[in-house]
């Protein structure tokens, strides 16, 4: 793993719709590497290495779920819609940063003191619309000149710290830790009987809206796509509903309400972990889905398989990897990278 690559993604601010900042470091990052850089009209960033063989992409989605600010009040306080999937309960009193045109600005998410509930109010889950960030201002006229504008995106704060040697905690983990993966993968692959593709899409979050820009732009052969998963290792979890573990290895996607994996190149997969002895897990999702869900029915379909991080905390202000499931996922990618070629791309795609 090339932490300091991963800490530059985390604490960078990209809200779906405002993943400027990400597209900026996976540029200077792969420009070396590749021997075209472009984007899609949404904005998704493309890397490419070869012309010649099949096309294959990599692909990792680079927004984060954040907030959106709505309104201003007289007396300062700013109020804000979700960007992507929120548990409220986890949004109270949690520190954001709002990216303005001028730069960047601090502030909470206010809660009520305990003093001043009752115990009814105590044990009721505080509703969205109820909810404000302060960033200290006293007027809307003062918010204004601090920068921020009804339009401005916000994130939690960045965040990023080795708990220990195994475990990373940090902001936007989902999906930054999938586009390191991809970065890397880009860069490591020398394989001339392939053209690569390393892919890091827009508004995953809002309905995968850049993986299908980016697969008709693209138009590849075949997608293996990186993202995350929920981890079921922490208390209250059915862990038949979420049965992924931290440390265990990285999960193949065997189901999402918008993709089934190709059978034959998940199983050229699957051998190839056997083969070289990296673990698998394999998991369900059946209340959300990865960028595989566009990239296999985009331009005709294509085989697409879909790899998850088991990840704990998702959707909040900070999440949790391993990094032997990121490793061992790297290796397996790398692997079939290195030996992919025309042959097992005929295989591969011969149905009848």
């Amino acid at each position: 793993m090339e932490t300091n690559l991963l800490k530059q993604l985390v604490m960078a601010s990209g809200t779906s719709g405002d993943e400027q900042e990400i597209r900026e470091i996976l540029y200077k990052e792969l420009v070396s590497h590749a021997d075209e850089i472009t984007f899609d009209g949404l904005g998704s960033f493309i890397a490419r290495k070869g012309s010649r063989g099949p096309k294959v992409a990599i692909i990792g989605h680079m927004d984060e779920v954040g907030f959106i600010v709505k309104h201003i009040s007289q007396d300062g306080f700013i109020s804000f819609d979700t960007v992507g999937s929120w548990w409220n309960q986890s949004m109270l009193n949690h520190r954001v940063e709002i990216r303005t045109q001028t730069g960047k600005v601090a502030g909470i998410i206010g809660s009520i003191a305990p003093h001043a509930l009752s115990e009814a109010d105590k044990a009721r889950p505080m509703e969205h619309d109820a909810m404000f960030i302060d960033i200290g201002a006293d007027s809307a006229e003062m918010v204004a000149e601090m920068g921020v504008a009804v339009g401005d995106f916000v994130c939690p704060e960045p965040n990023f710290t080795n708990l220990t040697p195994d475990r990373i905690l940090g902001k936007a983990l989902d999906n930054r830790a999938g586009c390191a993966l991809v970065a890397e993968l880009f860069k490591r692959c020398d394989n001339d009987e392939i053209t690569l593709y390393a892919v890091a899409t827009v508004q995953e979050e809002v309905g995968l809206r850049g993986a299908q820009t980016s697969a008709e732009a693209i138009k590849p052969d075949i997608a293996i796509v990186v993202d995350t998963m929920v981890a079921g290792d922490t208390p209250g979890f059915d862990t038949i509903k979420f049965p992924l573990k931290l440390g265990a290895g990285a999960a193949l996607a065997i189901f999402d309400k918008r993709y089934i994996p190709h059978q034959k190149l998940k199983q050229s997969l699957i051998d190839t972990a056997k083969l070289i002895g990296e673990p698998l897990q394999f998991c369900t999702m059946k209340t959300g889905a990865t960028d595989g869900g566009r990239y296999n029915v985009m331009g005709g379909g294509r085989p697409v398989v879909a790899f998850c991080l088991p990840t704990r905390y998702l959707h909040a202000n900070s999440s949790m990897i391993s990094k032997a499931d990121y490793d061992s996922l790297a290796t397996l990618i790398g692997q079939f990278l290195t030996e992919y070629n025309a042959q097992k791309h005929e295989m591969i795609c011969k149905y009848i």
